[in-house]
């Protein structure tokens, strides 16, 4: 039993001194100022076997957005549409850059 208290008061002591002499640390976040901020992207994930139709009310902008870019070339809401419909079966991706008041964003449309 006296091993046993030395044992644990020489622990208890050891815990001590190493919080007693702990260093002390200053967090500072220092973050490289940044030239254009990143346009968000949203993906939509299209699963295979879905209908043209069903393809095309997927992509849901709100109100205020427009379609100014289809795959970087200029564009707009009824071209996008078509060219998600239109869009055969094979697995691919379409980009499109979608505008509003409050900035661009772009929308990611991924075919399997």
């Amino acid at each position: 039993m006296l091993v046993y208290r030395s044992l644990a008061l020489g622990l208890a002591g050891a815990c001590l001194l190493l919080l007693a002499s702990r260093p002390i640390v200053t967090v500072r976040v220092v973050g490289a100022p940044r030239a254009r901020r990143a346009e968000p992207v949203a993906i939509i994930d299209v699963a295979p076997g879905l209908a043209p139709a069903q393809r095309a009310a997927l992509v849901r902008l709100a109100p205020g957005e427009h379609v100014i870019a289809i795959d970087d070339r200029p564009g707009d809401d009824l071209a996008a549409g078509a060219a998600i419909a239109l869009r055969d079966a094979r697995p691919g991706f379409l980009d499109l850059q979608v505008a509003s008041a409050r900035g661009a964003h772009r929308l990611l449309v991924l075919f399997h």
